[in-house]
């Protein structure tokens, strides 16, 4: 009777095990999904004004991202391709594509991008005259 528990036990942990490794990490698209605030961000190596920081909310949902700002909202959808190096994000605003990089670490969102049109930031700027924006934010709590 031991034996057969002991057999059934390691039957449930082999096969929990398989169903485990047969569902996909979630990706980049999963982990960014939910509502950002901006905590901080500077737009040509000028710091953004905290002011105007505190009400800016990214929204990402599927493949949608509504930005809001003072109750305003714009919507555009996104693309991100998470095996270059940098990670790029392409967002789509009723045709015209503005190009980024970003890094995501768990409730940590930095991305950088200039105009549409621009080339694509190879790397996050470190001082004025990039021409670049940079968005600091953090995952915002249900």
């Amino acid at each position: 009777m031991r034996v057969q528990l002991l057999a059934a036990l390691a039957f449930i942990v082999v096969v929990s095990a398989g169903r485990a490794a047969d569902q996909p990490a979630a990706g980049d698209k999963d982990k960014i999904q939910g509502t950002w605030v901006l905590v901080s961000g500077e737009r040509d190596g000028k710091p953004i004004p905290a002011e105007v920081a505190k009400n800016v909310k990214l929204v990402f949902a599927g493949n949608k991202l509504t930005t809001v700002n003072k109750g305003r909202k714009s919507e555009a959808t996104f693309k991100l391709d998470p095996d270059k190096n940098p990670r790029e994000i392409d967002v789509d605003m009723d045709g015209s594509v503005g190009k980024g990089i970003y890094q995501l670490d768990d409730d940590n969102l930095k991305i950088a991008h200039g105009e549409v049109g621009d080339p694509r930031p190879k790397e996050f700027p470190e001082k004025e005259g990039s021409g670049l924006t940079v968005l600091v934010l953090k995952r915002e709590k249900p």
